[in-house]
């Protein structure tokens, strides 16, 4: 019975020293995103997946539009910013093309480059041949 007395005290003390500041740096994480992704080559067609959890919407750079979620197409660049600051996000950038060619995804947060990759295609002839580039701060 000692033992059990012990280890809800050593319980209580470990909760009672977690303080505010440790639990507000995991809120801390949430960030306004600029999302770019490219695609270049002779007849390239892309594709731009976005998700987050924590509700908020993306705006299309180009269009004006907002959404929930991306899941849209494009054949040059797609720009995609966040409204309000997001903790939770993906991003896959998708490549199609019959020919060799290359995606570009450039992310920021707080206008901080968190990532910025390319890949090259390398396109088998007559073949409708796919790459991707994925970001995502989900664990």
């Amino acid at each position: 019975m000692r033992k059990i007395h012990s280890l809800l005290a050593a319980a209580c003390l470990l909760a009672a020293s977690c303080n505010k500041e440790e639990i507000q740096s995991e809120t801390d994480k949430a960030g306004m995103y600029h999302i770019t992704v490219a695609v270049t080559g002779s007849s390239p067609k892309g594709s731009v997946h976005i998700y987050n959890l924590d509700g908020v919407r993306f705006r299309n750079e180009r269009t004006g539009t907002s959404a929930a979620s991306v899941d849209e197409s494009f054949t040059d660049k797609a720009e995609y910013s966040t409204e309000k600051p997001v903790s939770q996000i993906t991003v896959q950038g998708i490549l199609y093309s019959k020919e060799s060619a290359i995606i570009t995804m450039q992310i920021k947060k707080d206008g901080e480059s968190v990532f910025n990759q390319s890949k090259q295609l390398e396109a088998v002839p007559g073949i409708d041949t796919t790459v991707d580039l994925v970001y995502s701060t989900l664990k």
